[in-house]
């Protein structure tokens, strides 16, 4: 498919310069159109007219399938959830934990993937253990995390690419890492999912939770959890319902839960979401990971080499070629970062506003593969015009 195909089935693309991907992606028409199908459906016919409840479990047995597929895993290993935090809550209250198990955490994460360990020290006491993750290779990253390991480590909690500047942490060499010394590992797939061919078995993860509203272009509100088959017994789940049991009775007291990731699905959802997730994954599926990838990092370069020509502009992107993404971090010397950001905004510039290092604030670029050359030169005219602006003002 050339990108004059894909830009014309992103229909924001006709009308903004989108580069907040890692934010909150744009829908395809094929997830536009079938969100807006159903809501015509259910609105002229009713939820009891469509069947409701065969559509709704049919609809979410295809997603999970397609999702299983997309990465390569057993669709028993997939809840449906709404956000990563859904995920990290799930695992994170399910675990059995004694007082002073510790939690490596990365200290950059998405705050949906760190609260729980403030409450879990609360409820249980155990010890949240801070990582700071520093612009280094591959092998001082994992040499930094087994300096903070001991006999009480549990988990490591990491993001497998950083909201702020698109580090892609080295998640195998991690997994073996926690496996080692008896830990799990979690990650944070919010900011991977759709970037690049992602496995979690394969990387060795033990849990993996992702929104699949950012990168992937699905409905805001969508999500799953993948946990490793072996480890379904080891998560007791914390919120249920009757979706999720084989069958239970509060007197006896029964509660036998299904034998899938399915057991931690829970609670009414927006049922159409459902299948226009599974649509975004046959989008972006159809395009090809191996191109989402080439052509992100290729837009990525390009905005680079533009910013390194720009007088003011701080490129804080990380400096390891094999942990870059397609995630930019710039800032403008003598510039704060929110104001930036209101600034490309005015021109119809996508984009949010994020922390740089040494206490810096400037915006992440989120460089997607439906971006092209013209929406890089664009947003580089727009940066030079503010560091222009900013030296004007001393």
């Amino acid at each position: 498919m050339e990108i004059r195909e894909i830009r014309a089935q992103i229909p924001a693309l006709a009308n903004t310069v989108y580069l907040n991907a890692g934010g909150i992606g744009p829908n395809p028409k094929p997830v536009s159109d079938t969100l807006a199908r159903l809501a015509q459906e259910v609105a002229f016919f009713g939820p009891d007219g469509m069947a409701f409840q065969r559509e709704e479990f049919t609809q979410a047995n295809a997603t999970r399938a397609r999702l299983a597929g997309f990465f390569g895993v057993d669709k028993d290993e997939i809840a449906l959830l709404r956000s990563t935090a859904e995920g990290f809550d799930i695992v994170g209250h399910g675990l059995q934990w004694r007082e002073g198990d510790e939690v490596i955490f990365g200290a950059g994460d998405h705050p949906a993937a760190r609260a729980i360990w403030a409450i879990l020290a609360q409820r249980f006491g155990i010890r949240p253990v801070k990582f700071e993750l520093r612009d280094v290779g591959p092998d001082e990253i994992v040499e930094d995390v087994r300096r903070l390991i001991t006999s009480r480590t549990r988990l490591i909690s990491i993001s497998h690419v950083t909201s702020e500047n698109g580090l892609c942490v080295p998640a195998r060499q991690l997994a073996e890492l926690a496996h080692a010394h008896g830990a799990y590992l979690m990650l944070d797939g919010c900011q991977a999912v759709g970037q690049f061919p992602i496995n979690p078995r394969a990387l060795g993860a033990d849990f993996y939770a992702a929104g699949t509203y950012k990168w992937l272009l699905a409905p805001f509100g969508t999500g799953f959890l993948w946990i490793r088959k072996e480890l379904l017994d080891e998560v007791r789940p914390s919120w249920v319902g009757a979706g999720g049991t084989v069958r239970f009775d509060p007197v006896g007291p029964v509660w036998e839960p299904l034998p899938s990731a399915q057991r931690y699905e829970f609670g009414a959802r927006y049922w159409p979401v459902v299948p226009a997730m599974k649509a975004a994954v046959e989008f972006v599926d159809g395009v090809g990971l191996d191109f989402v990838r080439a052509r992100s990092r290729q837009m990525a370069d390009r905005m680079r080499a533009r910013l390194a020509e720009i007088d003011g502009a701080i490129d804080f992107t990380p400096s390891s070629d094999e942990l870059r993404t397609g995630m930019v971090g710039v800032a403008v010397k003598g510039m704060e970062g929110r104001e930036l950001m209101e600034r490309l905004r005015s021109r119809n510039i996508h984009i949010r506003a994020n922390r740089g290092p040494d206490g810096i604030t400037g915006v992440r670029l989120c460089l997607a593969f439906f971006n092209d050359e013209d929406d890089v030169d664009y947003t580089a005219e727009a940066i030079a015009d503010a560091a222009a602006l900013a030296r004007a003002r001393g």
